[in-house]
């Protein structure tokens, strides 16, 4: 026992020596040990370190400690019994951090798991290099980091998960939403339902520091008629006035295209008043001023909350962020402090691609979460997907009808040919009695026996 802890002690103190940063991480993913040269690289001490849960998601919860947790959590592999070599991307106070990092797995007597050992480089890597590590990462390890990455980059108090991915659409959506919150101009959110429309709105509004954020008034105009409207905003008015607020006061008016003509013409009054100071925020599903050349919306509200028009594109027009996203809500169902995932496989993913994505961002998040708790391992396969999911792929199998088209005068032609002959029938070939069976002249119903060809 005496030589096991000398052991101990020894091994303690080389990692102590070591320049390297160096934890620990129990099987219940808490972090069981650091040395000092880790503790130093994340800017905290080391009884802030050790204890900690570390769940694997992108560590944007706000809570710093979780966070830095999250950032070096080992991916849920490891803990199968893999080793594995990836990047860590960590954001500090002194900033951000990317070093190279190799995760070994620590077994018991049993060959049970009893944590994770981490060792990582002493240096960081340069913006562009990546070395021989992507080469060992596995693709969902990959899009985690990615995820990591584009978090500190888009760094914010309401975070903009919706947003995350390469593809051109987006890419100029991070850009006018940055612009719009240094612009303090009103603002017009347009796009298809479960786009996240709210949720850029509410990300402007918070703007660089939720701390130094005006009052938020939301509404939803499906809801509002002229009077409530009215009352509303003038409560609103009189709540800014007795805070004193520094700060400007944001209404967010939600599916303002769904607002009647009435409560229109009362918000344009407000626009009307000089010392009107709100700002106003609004998400539609269609162009305002569109609206208004089709005279469904008044031209003078129309151009007043559209200084700035911010158009999000349909999921199915983002196809190659799909990866970016399904990552990102696996990684919010991890934060819960549940069982924890690593990612997908390459032919989940290609299937979740593959899907129509009517319902965008918000129908894709509800498919991965129930995915999730479908999950068996630690990677999500095709065996775990929705139902939902399943049932499309089933249907898509089955190969489409052709619609038949019509020809009506054919279709009427056959109807009177019908009737005809069987008012004949009925009168035994005497015309004149089928005439009046049908209630038309004798003449007519010659004139049409013979059109037909049934006189013969």
């Amino acid at each position: 026992m005496a030589r096991e802890r000398a052991i101990a002690n020894q091994l303690t103190r080389l990692f102590a020596a070591t320049t390297c940063p160096i934890y620990a991480v129990d099987d219940r993913r808490r972090i069981a040990y650091c040395n000092a040269a880790c503790a130093d690289w994340l800017g905290l001490a080391v009884e802030e370190l050790v204890g900690l849960r570390c769940d694997y998601h992108a560590g944007d919860s706000g809570n710093k400690l979780a966070d830095i947790a999250a950032q070096i959590c080992p991916p849920p592999d490891v803990f199968g019994g893999q080793a594995m070599r990836t990047i860590l991307t960590c954001q500090t106070d002194s900033g951000g951090s990317r070093r190279a990092a190799e995760f070994l797995p620590l077994s018991g007597p049993d060959a049970e798991q009893v944590g994770v050992l981490a060792l990582i480089e002493a240096s960081e890597l340069q913006p562009d290099a990546e070395g021989d590590v992507t080469a060992d990462e596995a693709e969902q390890t990959l899009l985690h980091r990615r995820l990591q990455e584009f978090t500190a980059e888009l760094r914010a108090p309401y975070r903009l998960d919706r947003l995350v991915g390469e593809s051109l659409a987006i890419r100029r959506v991070r850009e006018q939403v940055s612009l719009a919150i240094d612009a303090h101009a009103n603002v017009q959110i347009v796009g298809p339902s479960g786009s996240g429309r709210e949720h850029v709105a509410r990300t402007i509004h918070g703007g660089r520091e939720l701390s130094t954020a005006g009052p938020l008034m939301p509404l939803s105009c499906r809801l509002m008629d002229a009077e409530l409207l009215q009352t509303t905003v003038v409560a609103f008015l009189q709540r800014v006035n007795d805070t004193g607020s520094q700060a400007k006061a944001t209404l967010l008016l939600l599916d303002v295209d769904e607002l009647g003509l009435e409560a229109q013409a009362e918000l344009a009054v407000f626009f009307r008043v000089p010392t009107f100071c709100l700002r106003t925020i609004v998400t539609s599903r269609r162009l305002l001023l569109e609206l208004a050349k089709q005279e469904l919306f008044l031209d003078e509200l129309a151009f007043g909350l559209s200084s700035f028009v911010i158009e999000l594109p349909r999921l199915a027009d983002r196809k190659e962020d799909i990866p970016f996203l399904c990552q990102r809500f696996l990684e919010d169902y991890n934060a819960t402090g549940g069982r924890q995932l690593s990612g997908f496989t390459a032919s989940t993913l290609d299937q979740l691609c593959a899907m129509p994505w009517t319902g965008n961002v918000d129908e894709l998040a509800e498919v991965i979460r129930e995915t999730c708790e479908n999950a068996g391992g630690t990677q999500v396969t095709e065996a775990d997907l929705a139902r939902r999911v399943r049932l499309v792929e089933s249907a898509a199998e089955v190969p489409r009808r052709e619609e038949e088209s019509i020809d009506l005068e054919a279709f009427l032609e056959d109807v009177e040919r019908e009737l005809l002959t069987r008012s004949l029938e009925q009168a035994k070939g005497n015309k004149a009695q089928a005439a009046r069976l049908l209630g038309v002249s004798r003449a007519r119903l010659l004139r049409r026996v013979s059109q037909l060809g049934l006189d013969t």
